[in-house]
């Protein structure tokens, strides 16, 4: 992965994949890294830290779902004593967002999708790393700029609302594309 110090370098994952890969310009190759459809979940902690320890100088956040994230949350513990700088944002939809999504498009009942989550602050705290909550929108931005200020191992933690997910990447997409003929 190659960066300039400035450019922060993503590891994403899941539903939320789709948007960046969508949305998000990089300046600079290599500085968005994404599974590509290999439904991975836990890999983004791990991979930003790996990251970081090979590009030192250089921004590294990793963005995880919460349910991919708590597969590894324990490795926090190793990037505090690591003493690395990295910021972890947290989409958090107390749920396997992208897996609840692609089962209700197809119509299968909503059923042990949903689950609860630790207080990602405090969570965060009591491995010795920060923890903040983004409240607004227009805080997020002004909270991920002050944790990679302030370096050390940061968990961001975003609420996300996924409704959106249908219309655009499903009936949008669905509404460009021609129905096929029938010969």
């Amino acid at each position: 992965m190659v960066a300039q110090a400035s450019h922060p370098e993503l590891i994403s994952r899941r539903s939320y994949k789709i948007w960046f890969a969508r949305n998000y310009r990089t300046r600079v190759a290599n500085t968005l890294l994404l599974d590509n459809a290999l439904a991975t979940m836990g890999a983004g902690l791990p991979s930003a830290m790996m990251a970081k320890l090979l590009y030192p100088g250089r921004r590294v956040m990793a963005v995880c779902g919460d349910g991919g994230f708590m597969m590894n949350s324990q490795e926090l513990e190793t990037a505090v004593r690591l003493g690395l700088n990295l910021v972890v944002l947290i989409l958090q939809d107390d749920a396997y967002g992208m897996i609840r999504w692609k089962q209700a498009v197809d119509s299968f009942a909503d059923f042990g999708m949903t689950f609860g989550n630790p207080d990602f602050v405090s969570y965060a705290r009591a491995y010795g790393a920060h923890g903040s909550r983004v409240e607004s929108t227009e805080d997020l931005v002004p909270v991920l700029q002050s944790a990679f200020e302030q370096g050390g191992v940061h968990l961001v933690v975003a609420p996300v609302d996924y409704s959106e997910n249908t219309r655009v990447l499903v009936d949008e997409l669905r509404n460009r594309v021609p129905a096929p003929t029938q010969a």
